[in-house]
């Protein structure tokens, strides 16, 4: 199970968003669960006058904290990549749930920025004996098979306070090669989150990124369980590939890591209606703009050779 990290995005890029005012503040993003050390990636913000790429801060003193313990300093990892140059990672803090971390980010030129978040500690799941899966193949031509699926899974909720989810769906996939000793095992990947379409658009629910997954706040079955539908296809190469596994992802989040991210899908959605009216990126981090925000994923796995 320790590959299903792969599927974790714990530092996830900022969006390239005009975030206002004349004075540019650092912009910290990170979204931390106990699957992975914490990542961290800083950048500035873009003034209401520019309209740039996202400008990536590499010199900056990132500290986490519990309490009033300074766990670690974060070191600063550059990568080859131009659109996402670095970000910042500890070598051996895994946050865990319930504990509330502090996080500290200073860098030359900029108001020193703060937030506080933690993993929250949630009996909720996904009800495995109600789970409803169904996928048919289709060949597209002479490399390309057409997977399409329908899903339904059933959310049990905790009878507390507002509870958030981010759903996802992944299918697990292998490359293989054939040689003089038959079929042999290469590498196993994961695909994006699949993009989803809804049974019902009524359902209580913000759809994420391009619909790859979604955000759900449980008001409309509090301490009850929710039922959502969903169905979507996937390309894949039959001729060096084959599928393993689907798999469902269920992060109950915290309120600061459902907001930033619902607002960020309604901005996303927005910039492609100029008619739209704007929408604000929600913010915890003190005297800046981003998310420090925790969530605990459970993973279920839908064995597709049964």
């Amino acid at each position: 199970m320790a590959v299903l990290g792969l599927l974790i995005y714990s530092c996830e890029q900022p969006a390239d968003l005009d975030l206002g005012g004349d004075v540019a503040r650092l912009v910290v993003v990170s979204n931390f669960s106990n699957l992975d050390t914490l990542e961290v990636v800083v950048s500035k913000s873009n003034s209401v006058l520019e309209n740039g790429p996202a400008e990536y801060v590499g010199n900056a003193v990132v500290e986490i904290y519990d309490g009033d313990k300074n766990l670690d300093v974060l070191e600063y990892v550059p990568t080859n990549n131009l659109v996402f140059p670095g970000y910042y990672r500890s070598n051996f803090v895994v946050p865990q749930p319930g504990v509330e971390y502090r996080i500290e980010v200073s860098a030359p030129g900029f108001e020193p920025v703060s937030a506080r978040n933690a993993i929250p500690v949630s009996e909720a799941r996904i009800d495995t004996t109600a789970i409803a899966f169904n996928l048919e193949i289709e060949e597209v031509d002479l490399f390309f098979n057409l997977a399409s699926f329908t899903v339904t899974v059933k959310i049990v909720d905790e009878p507390l306070a507002d509870n958030y989810f981010h759903l996802n769906f992944y299918q697990e996939a292998f490359n293989y090669r054939i040689d003089t000793l038959g079929d042999t095992l290469s590498q196993q990947f994961f695909s994006l989150p699949l993009t989803l379409d809804a049974a019902d658009d009524n359902q209580p629910f913000v759809p994420y990124l391009d619909d790859r997954g979604v955000l759900i706040l449980d008001d409309s079955f509090d301490g009850q369980t929710g039922t959502f539908e969903f169905s979507g296809s996937y390309l894949y190469n039959r001729n060096d590939q084959f599928l393993g596994s689907f798999v469902i992802e269920l992060r109950s989040t915290t309120e600061e890591y459902y907001l930033y991210h619902t607002t960020l899908a309604r901005q996303f959605q927005a910039s492609a209606d100029p008619l739209s009216n704007p929408v604000i990126l929600f913010s915890n981090i003190e005297n800046g703009y981003g998310i420090f925000a925790g969530f605990d994923s459970r993973f279920y796995l839908v064995d597709l050779s049964q």
